[in-house]
């Protein structure tokens, strides 16, 4: 299992929990039915004049979409430019992309489609098993991520979505249970169904796809790690140091080094580390305007994993969710092979618990009591197993402040440049979305990266940014998270022409780009406060005007008599 012990090298490791739903036979064909519609409509040809026609004031404030075009992520080039297969003229002879998760194997594809020869892919780990293995009933072999909308529309233009939808789970919906332990089944409404999958088996698919058809192009080099990164003076070549890592390394400490090697262009795509080679020279070099931004932790959660295995009587397509009144959660999603991946997030200080979660005794009885809906369908070598296993902490938030690019020679994408903690299914999606951003800059380019590089910070920095504050938001407890959704909600359901949805239900809206959901509900918190201040400064007048007409004669006339 590709975590990190937190006590050793903090909390890097990842769960996604995603309200989603995902597609097979009858609801596969169903939700490629809409994809395919999407696609469609994205490649139809929007003229400026059109564009600038459809800005309205109102819900879906189509400007927004005028403002993505200029930007390259609404543009219709943009939407299909994965899909595409040309080769760049202006292309470097080389490439090294520093990370094999999902985000640096896509990246690796899409080059490759592009006529690039020579791709080296550094990965610190060990290479994961194969996608049909059997150690994948495991659940502690891997945690699952949701391929939504976005994700999966990437996927279809690289030519791997069938390869990936083989090794997936659907989850249409949820199955939650509130601290008052009454369960309420909530089926989602979306154009597309969300697809689960265990994220190294997504790792296993993508190699796949790279080993049957790009094998002469891309190298995918594991156990290997990029452990140090010198930028040339003349902006030329990139000098990255080469060592052995395997599966407990630290990233700065190599076990081994293997040598130097020169390349025109880096791609740092190593996940949510922030420790990175590439990312840590672009952050000191004071010729990079790239900064790191990281944010301390104010609602941390630990964790443990326990397989699940549901009778075949009940749902196997919903995402499983309880809590308890003592803000302990446990999130369960489904597997291929039909077992759930179960996620018990528990709050570190919480001492009582943890201890309870630690001894096998103890966390049985903490089961028949707090998650009794679950008891009956885990065996109790698992609960041993999960006693005697080791916490695991979510990423902190971070991102890549003012550029991802040292000029022609390095970009940054996926996690690196956007932390956050997987609540929402927004990790390997929009890590996604910055490979199409960034393949759509060189292809303007025609493989420039001296032109292209720039562009692609140009379009996707603000972005990145918003995709954590607002991800912040959700982690701040009532006044930031709860009561913005029962406003948004509120406002929305009264004036949907005016006012757009909650901030989660606009994520998911793969045909808005983050910056500009963080725009609309700026422009939805200023319409939300004047109507309110409205409100309240009609019932002042209201009261006002009551006192002069009612309650100033009477108590003149009281106080006259008292006088007299």
């Amino acid at each position: 299992m590709n975590h990190v012990d937190i006590q050793t090298c903090g909390p890097i490791a990842r769960v996604l929990r995603s309200p989603s739903r995902d597609a097979r036979s009858i609801d596969d064909a169903r939700s490629m039915a809409h994809l395919s519609r999407s696609f469609a409509f994205e490649r139809m040809h929007r003229s400026k004049a059109s564009l600038e026609s459809q800005r309205v004031v109102g819900a879906r404030v189509v400007g927004a979409r005028a403002r993505g075009a200029r930007r390259g992520l609404w543009h219709p080039i943009a939407r299909a430019a994965l899909a595409n297969e040309r080769a760049h003229r202006a292309m470097p002879s080389s490439c090294v992309i520093v990370g094999g998760g999902p985000t640096g194997l896509a990246l690796a594809i899409a080059l490759a489609r592009r006529g690039w020869n020579d791709v080296q892919v550094w990965e610190r780990l060990l290479r994961p098993p194969a996608s049909d293995s059997k150690a994948w009933g495991d659940p502690s072999r891997s945690y699952n991520v949701g391929l939504s909308g976005r994700g999966q529309r990437v996927l279809k233009d690289i030519g791997a979505l069938d390869r990936v939808l083989d090794k997936c789970a659907v989850v249409k919906g949820r199955m939650d249970w509130g601290p008052d332990g009454v369960p309420k089944e909530r089926l989602a409404n979306k154009t597309y169904d969300t697809q689960v999958i265990q994220r190294d088996r997504l790792v296993a698919c993508l190699l796949e796809e790279v080993e049957a058809k790009y094998s002469r192009q891309i190298k995918v080099k594991y156990n290997s790690a990029c452990t140090g990164c010198e930028f040339s003076e003349d902006g030329s070549m990139v000098t990255l140091e080469l060592g052995e890592c395997g599966e407990d390394c630290d990233v700065g400490e190599p076990s081994a080094v293997g040598g130097r090697v020169r390349v025109p262009v880096v791609f740092g795509a190593e996940g949510n580390s922030m420790r990175s080679a590439v990312v840590r020279e672009m952050d000191e070099n004071s010729k990079c305007e790239a900064k790191i931004v990281r944010y301390t932790s104010s609602n941390a959660r630990v964790y443990k994993t326990i397989p699940i295995y549901l009778p075949d009587n009940m749902r196997k397509d919903l995402n499983y969710s309880a809590r308890t009144k003592g803000g302990v959660a446990l999130e369960a999603l489904p597997t291929k092979e039909g077992l759930l991946i179960g996620i018990m997030l528990v709050k570190p200080d919480d001492e009582q618990t943890c201890e309870a979660l630690s001894n096998p005794v103890a966390l049985k009885k903490f089961f028949n009591e707090q998650f009794p809906m679950f008891i009956d369908y885990i065996k109790d070598k698992d609960i041993e197993a999960m006693a005697n296993s080791k916490f695991f902490g979510l990423p902190n938030f971070g991102y890549v402040a003012n550029a991802l690019n040292m000029g022609g020679m390095a970009a940054l994408l996926g996690d690196t440049i956007h932390t956050v903690k997987p609540y929402f299914g927004l990790g390997v999606n929009s890590a996604w979305e910055d490979v199409r951003v960034l393949i759509d800059a060189l292809d303007e380019a025609d493989g420039d990266t001296k032109v292209a590089l720039p562009n692609y910070s140009k379009n996707r920095a603000k972005d990145a940014e918003a995709l954590v504050t607002l991800s912040r938001s959700f982690d701040g407890g009532f006044l930031t998270f709860v009561l913005p959704l029962i406003v948004d909600s509120m406002f929305h359901k009264i004036a949907p022409w005016l006012f757009m949805p909650n901030t989660i239900q606009m994520l998911q809206k793969e045909d808005w780009s983050f910056s500009d959901i963080q725009r609309r509900k700026w422009i939805d918190r200023f319409m939300q406060g004047a109507v309110i201040s409205s409100a309240f400064a009609a019932l002042f007048a209201g009261v006002c005007n009551v006192a002069r007409q009612f309650v100033v004669p009477l108590a003149m006339k009281l106080l006259s008599r008292g006088g007299a």
